[in-house]
């Protein structure tokens, strides 16, 4: 995984593509790996050191970009969505007069996915061959837990989520859903694969985190407690009276609620300097939790477990939520100088979670990383604290979190950032797959071939960003400095190169291509606008929303080769007669695009 100081100067200019890349991943400018060259091509450091010095007359005579940064709504969608796809932009358009009552309504129409028509993504799912993601929890614990002997099928739920969620990130309409459902996912973190919850994690993406994504905070939090896959990762399942296990409960106050921020370390419960504030409802509470806190919440959550087939109860084993009394504390218990009365039963743990959802720190905490996901790494006080807002008068609300949500994405924070985070490894290859028109549809795959969707997760687990893939409790890092390294960048752009090079059936040079670059090009331009500055100007708008100049610059003299900018080329794969600068070959133009996917702008939030 990728965890480095974020390179100086990540998005400041440089002279050249090559050298944007470079610098990014830092390496020396002419220090491209070999394993980025393609055989029988120019290595990529030459043929763009070419393109830096050819003719300035060709250049100016090809339409300067005129653009700084994108148009507003290219800026908005590209934070608050997966990435702009072709037809985004119009849809945007439609909305309304000017951009902001564009933006006011197209807020308004993501915060209801429900009155969203989704029927081709759900087509496609439907097409798609899933065999687990109707199944209930029983089924899914009788099917697939059960199977100890293949693994294949007893992670074929976890698998078909993830080729599922691609789906959606990609194609739904619901794109604004789709980053909140990520947002929880990252939130309430668990190890896809762990060996447990795996089979079940149909369960927890389906009935847990998308069902209160824009819901209500306190809701999705209890339920997140009980889910089976949530159960074995924190070991909650296993906390008893006589063996109680803290696991659970310290993420619960670090991770799931008032965060590090509002640790207050060893200190006596009632020491002064832990401050005192008012939960939502405006009672009473300390404001800093200390370890204490925690092992009296590990007991006040004793007895929540599963029917496992445990050795006291081994006819009850479906995988579902039970309490069980007698494996409850039943003393006093005191956490933010709150008495807990004795027996009080499973009460305990619902009043433990009605005192963290409503507490002032978790307002805190929580919308300070959803302000972050949506503008900034440093986020703004003052955004921070109009959320905060939100969360609390709204704490019962069933659609807290949308409202929280609509706070954010309409202030003037959120419409005047641009540039401040970068694109996590994930988001930026489902953004080139949506802006480059993809058709993918991945499905898990059990025989021995290297299948496309094989290679494409392969490479997505190579950059340290596999959906669903952390290891630790805390979720995928959220900011640049995380994914600024060598490793995870080189990686990144290795991808992002590959993707309009790779085929429908992996290796199959007939295969059709998952995004072809060539007809959409030819679908554009034809005959005589065909020139290079018409090209590389449209998939510098169809990428980036804009052409800023360098980018723009380097992508129309790698594509032109010799020829004017304004000369009219021919598409030919094997060209070896003479004009031989008027021709291109595909793999030429399919390597502009990725030139292009590379850019720093590309990865720019």
């Amino acid at each position: 995984m990728a965890h480095a100081s974020a390179t100086p100067g990540f998005f400041a200019p440089r002279r050249n593509l090559l050298a944007a890349l470079a610098g990014a991943i830092g390496l020396p400018d002419e220090a491209v790996p070999p394993s980025m060259r393609r055989p029988g091509k120019a290595p990529l450091d030459t043929a763009l050191a070419d393109a830096a010095s050819a003719d300035e007359t060709a250049s100016k005579a090809a339409a300067q970009p005129n653009l700084t940064t994108p148009p507003a709504a290219v800026r908005w969608l590209t934070k608050a969505t997966f990435g702009v796809a072709p037809t985004d932009i119009a849809a945007f358009n439609a909305l309304g007069a000017t951009d902001d009552a564009r933006w006011t309504a197209w807020v308004e129409q993501q915060l209801n996915p429900a009155a969203i028509g989704d029927g081709a993504c759900d087509a496609r799912i439907a097409g798609a061959g899933f065999t687990t993601l109707a199944k209930t929890l029983q089924q899914l614990w009788a099917d697939h837990r059960s199977q100890t002997a293949n693994y294949y099928l007893r992670m074929l739920p976890f698998s078909e989520i993830e080729c599922m969620t691609l789906i959606r990130q990609t194609y739904s309409q619901r794109q604004l859903f789709e980053t909140m459902v990520d947002f929880w996912h990252d939130h309430f973190s668990v190890f896809g694969t762990d060996y447990d919850g795996g089979p079940v994690f149909v369960q927890f993406d389906r009935d847990v985190i998308r069902p209160q994504s824009l819901g209500n905070f306190r809701t999705m939090l209890e339920s997140v407690a009980k889910s089976t896959t949530m159960m074995y990762y924190l070991d909650l399942y296993s906390s008893t009276r006589a063996g109680p296990n803290e696991n659970f409960a310290r993420e619960l106050f670090e991770l799931h609620t008032l965060g590090a921020e509002n640790y207050g370390g060893v200190l006596f419960p009632d020491d002064p300097s832990l401050g005192i504030g008012q939960l939502a409802d405006g009672s009473s509470i300390r404001l800093k939790y200390v370890d204490n806190d925690v092992y009296e919440a590990t007991s006040a959550l004793t007895g929540w477990t599963l029917k496992n087939g445990h050795w006291q109860f081994p006819a009850e084993n479906d995988g579902t939520f039970i309490y069980r009394d007698d494996w409850h504390d039943q003393y006093q218990k005191y956490v933010l100088n709150r008495y807990f009365p004795a027996y009080g039963h499973q009460a305990d743990g619902t009043k433990l979670f009605d005192i963290l959802a409503a507490h002032p720190g978790t307002a805190h905490y929580v919308c300070g990383k959803l302000v972050r996901r949506f503008v900034s790494d440093a986020p703004p006080p003052s955004l921070v604290a109009s959320a905060v807002q939100a969360f609390m008068d709204n704490w019962q609300a069933p659609d807290q979190i949308a409202r929280v949500v609509r706070v954010i994405l309409n202030s003037a924070e959120f419409k005047s950032a641009w540039g401040t985070r970068m694109r996590r490894p994930a988001v930026a290859t489902v953004a080139a797959l949506r802006s480059l028109g993809a058709d993918f549809t991945p499905v898990p795959d059990n025989t021995s071939a290297w299948t496309t969707t094989e290679e494409f997760l392969s490479r997505l687990q190579q950059t340290g960003n596999r959906l669903f893939f952390w290891p630790a409790p805390n979720g995928y890092p959220d900011k640049q400095v995380a994914w600024a390294s060598s490793g995870a960048l080189g990686m990144t752009f290795r991808l992002l190169a590959r993707l309009p090079e790779m085929r429908a059936v992996n290796g199959q040079a007939s295969s059709p291509f998952l995004a072809d670059v060539v007809a959409q090009t030819n679908a554009v331009y034809g005959g005589t606008t065909a020139t290079a500055q018409n090209i590389a100007g449209l998939w510098c708008d169809r990428l980036l929303g804009y052409r800023p100049e360098q980018v723009y610059t380097v992508a129309m003299n790698f594509l032109r080769q010799n020829a004017a900018a304004n000369a009219q080329l021919t598409i030919d794969e094997n060209w070896n007669g003479p004009n031989l600068s008027r021709h291109y070959t595909q793999s030429r133009l399919r390597t502009m695009v990725a030139l292009i996917l590379c850019s720093p702008e590309f990865m720019r939030r």
